[in-house]
């Protein structure tokens, strides 16, 4: 059980995670409300958790004055002589804890020295007790018994004295990661989770506590016109011990050999092996320059533009792989997803050779694999599957490799696999939420409990509150499994947060409103998008079953054509209603057309049934309807024979 609970308000959660590393490093137990487990509800976990704690640590911000929960910890805490309090923004305290002593954290970068933090350590001493950085004894193998290394790589700290040289920091941070996952033999986690870290946030023992990481790579840039100093340091998080450190001083035209020697140093370091990148050449410190800005994740540029900017990249450095890769990546982004002014056929030609460059430059570029499996048609489930084996074949662990098989495995039936790689993908990004959403869904789609998805659902909200799958996905749910209490408060929860103010999102909560009320309106509109969609949605299909309109369902299958899906051509054609095509194999939403034997000539029309008996790789249905499904496929093919 905990020795300290931190309670605070999601918009100090940055806060809240460097007191608890700190803390944490300094050997005390720590609890946040980010620790819930998946299978159990969040509110008795709280409970249980504060009960518990020999500490309440509470962390006053205005949003905090505002919250019932954390107003409510602070009560019991104070009534159990258990309360800390620190404020890290400047607001009155509520009463009555207005009356107690508050040390002021504001501005607070993680100084030992701070008077307000020296104050939060007698405190806790006082209630818990001095504590010391727990001793560890290492197994007498220890080499058998160490765990494998997984290494965040932080982004460096720009030190060119100006704000705007971020992506360049950033961008070099970015690369050397890529350098490390490509090259060695060692699990790093992605960008979008270990790049959140920053100033005294990026103390060893805060990371590790967030990411699981055993070790940190961290470090700093300083650009001075075609010069660069990259100093990197490479941290053991369990000693906080510094197992390798070194400077660099050179021409930003050899950055790529310098990404190289600093990946080989870290994987020394680690007792990891290193292949070294397969054409280093030297490139100009301006088309350096351009790559990094094309791929600025802060800019918000579109696809198009990125694409754009990456062919002005390698028309000047054609020997540039990682600069091909990137190019085919958005330009299948922009035929996939049917955006930008340009032609499909233009835009999957110009796809396919810069990806095929980047591979013959160097084979390791898992996006060049992905670009390739996004430009064959959705049907073509054996290519797509092939381009993506070779993607993880090299890169084995990048998030998103393992997010696009995740996509793919859904897509076909296997959706247990799929959440597997979710997992996985996860576990390298957790701090990523469309992956955390992505895992959630599949769980739902796997015929996950429903109390587990939810509490998943209610973890991932309480950390990531405006983003809108957390709350209006497990409405769905709600909707789906007749749980009108919780649907009634998520529901008013999205709609208070205008969640529900796109059209496809409106659509959402009508179809929800009729799954409990059977609307003859909003039946009578699916039942007429039945006749009159060409080619049909699979999400109408989907919600014409589930609003009891199975046969209408089947005969609007029966007259459709999914000849679209062979072809070549953006996602959009799909018509998937602005969801997965994954959404057919939702174990409990689609269940009426599943359990249904006539499910099969959905699936045969969808060019699965014959990739299910050439594959032997059945989707999980197989093993659950209530009737023979592969002797089903079989006939069906053999009668198209």
């Amino acid at each position: 059980m905990p020795d300290v609970f931190i309670s605070y308000a999601r918009s100090t959660a940055k806060q809240a995670q460097q007191v608890a590393g700190v803390l944490r490093g300094l050997g005390y137990e720590v609890w946040m409300d980010d620790q819930i487990p998946a299978h159990r509800v969040f509110s008795e976990v709280l409970e249980e958790r504060l009960r518990a704690a020999k500490a309440v640590l509470v962390i006053w911000s205005p949003d905090a004055t505002r919250s019932d929960y954390v107003r409510s910890e602070a009560s019991r805490a104070r009534a159990a002589g258990k309360l800390v309090q620190v404020t890290v923004e400047k607001t009155p305290l509520p009463m009555p804890f207005d009356q107690f002593e508050c040390a002021n954290l504001v501005g607070w970068r993680g100084e030992a020295a701070s008077p307000g933090w020296r104050k939060v350590l007698a405190a806790v001493g006082e209630l818990v007790g001095v504590a010391q950085a727990p001793i560890r004894v290492p197994p007498a193998d220890a080499a058998a018994a160490a765990a494998e290394p997984l290494l965040a790589v932080l982004a460096f700290d720009n030190l060119s004295g100006d704000p705007e040289m971020a992506y360049f920091s950033d961008g070099v941070s970015e690369e050397i990661l890529q350098t490390v996952a490509r090259g060695a033999d060692i699990k790093v986690i992605g960008r979008a989770s270990s790049f959140q870290f920053r100033g005294a946030g990026k103390a060893a023992a805060n990371v590790a506590a967030q990411l699981n990481a055993t070790h940190v790579l961290d470090g700093s840039v300083r650009r001075s016109g075609s010069k660069v100093r990259i100093a990197a340091n490479l941290i053991e998080c369990e000693r906080q011990t510094t197992l390798w450190s070194d400077r660099f001083d050179r021409e930003l035209s050899d950055v790529f050999a310098l990404q190289d020697e600093i990946a080989a140093a870290v994987a020394g370091a680690l007792k990891a092996t290193f292949a070294p990148t397969a054409n280093i050449i030297p490139i100009d410190p301006a088309v350096y320059d351009a790559f990094l800005r094309a791929k600025d994740f802060s800019a918000g540029m579109s696809p198009t533009e990125r694409s754009r900017r990456l062919a002005e990249v390698v028309a000047v450095a054609p020997l540039f792989a990682p600069g091909w890769a990137n190019k085919a990546y958005w330009l299948s982004a922009e035929a996939r997803f049917g955006v930008g002014e340009r032609t499909y056929e233009d835009l999957r030609s110009e796809a396919i050779v810069a990806a095929r460059t980047a591979l013959q430059l160097d084979s390791r570029l898992g996006a060049a694999h992905v670009a390739l499996s996004r430009l064959e048609p959705f049907a073509a489930f054996r290519a797509r599957r092939q381009h993506l084996e070779s993607a993880l074949t090299d890169t084995p662990n990048d998030p998103l490799c393992l997010e696009e098989m995740c996509q793919f495995l859904s897509e076909i039936g296997r959706v247990r696999d799929a959440l597997l790689y979710a997992s996985k993908a996860f576990d390298l990004d957790p701090l990523f939420p469309r992956v955390a959403s992505k895992r959630c869904y599949l769980l739902s789609y796997a015929g996950g409990e429903y109390e587990e998805v939810q509490a998943l659902y209610d973890g991932f909200r309480l950390r990531w509150p405006e983003f809108v799958d957390f709350t209006v996905f497990p409405v769905n749910l709600a909707a789906v499994a007749g749980d009108w209490v919780r649907f009634e408060r998520l529901a008013k929860l999205a709609e208070d947060k205008g969640f529900y103010s796109t059209p496809v999102m409106r659509l959402s909560a009508a179809f929800n409103q009729a799954l409990r009320d059977r609307n003859p309106a909003f039946i009578g509109l699916v039942r007429e998008a039945l006749r009159q969609q060409a080619p049909v949605q699979l999400t109408t299909l989907c919600a014409a079953g589930a609003l009891g309109l199975k046969e209408e369902a089947f005969a609007a299958i029966d007259g459709a054509s999914f000849e679209h899906l062979f072809r070549q051509g953006p996602i959009t054609s799909l018509t998937t209603g602005g969801s997965t095509p994954a959404i057919v194999f939702d174990a409990k939403g689609n269940s009426a057309l599943i359990n249904d034997a006539r499910f099969v000539g959905l699936c045969g029309k969808l060019g699965l049934c014959h990739y299910w008996i050439e594959t032997e790789q059945w989707p999980d249905c197989a093993a659950t309807v209530p009737y023979d499904f592969k002797a089903e496929c079989r006939r069906l093919a053999g009668a198209a024979a």
